[in-house]
């Protein structure tokens, strides 16, 4: 005999005929975790010869199953450089002390699957030698590989 089939039977002898077996509902199904992997798919930083402005440009990828939500990049600028020219949806933060980085931060909303982000400022040339320029990005989504979250260049 089962024994979903001998507890209604004990049941029913202690309860009487009222007594009822009630059988939870299954459990709903797990939900997916929603992930997407934002990235910065390319960074690249021109100086041209003998230039007092120097162009750098990010391009933020997302992939992986989901689409990412809230997206954040920021691009973080050599000691000593001014921003010029900032893109849509951005805005610049000067250093608040003089040996400290300036940033470029810009909120991108959500990307889809496969989407993009392309961003181009333009900034005062590099003091110094090896000037270093960095993005990182992130998103309120789950990232299943944050490695490729950073990226940096570094200029002469």
């Amino acid at each position: 005999m089962k024994t979903s089939t001998t507890l209604a039977l004990i049941l029913t002898a202690a309860l009487g005929p009222a007594a009822t077996l009630v059988t939870p509902p299954p459990a709903a199904p797990l939900q997916g975790v929603w992930q997407a992997d934002v990235r910065v798919q390319s960074l690249d930083v021109t100086v041209p010869r003998g230039g007092t402005q120097i162009t750098v440009r990010a391009v933020i990828y997302s992939d992986n199953d989901d689409d990412a939500r809230a997206v954040r990049a920021d691009i973080l600028l050599p000691v000593g450089v001014g921003v010029l020219r900032v893109p849509a949806g951005c805005k610049a933060s000067p250093a608040a002390v003089p040996n400290l980085n300036a940033r470029v931060t810009c909120e991108l909303g959500d990307l889809a699957v496969r989407g993009f982000r392309d961003l181009t400022l333009v900034t005062t040339s590099a003091p110094g030698p090896r000037a270093r320029f960095a993005v990182l990005v992130a998103s309120d989504t789950p990232d299943p590989d944050p490695a490729n979250n950073y990226s940096e260049r570094f200029v002469p």
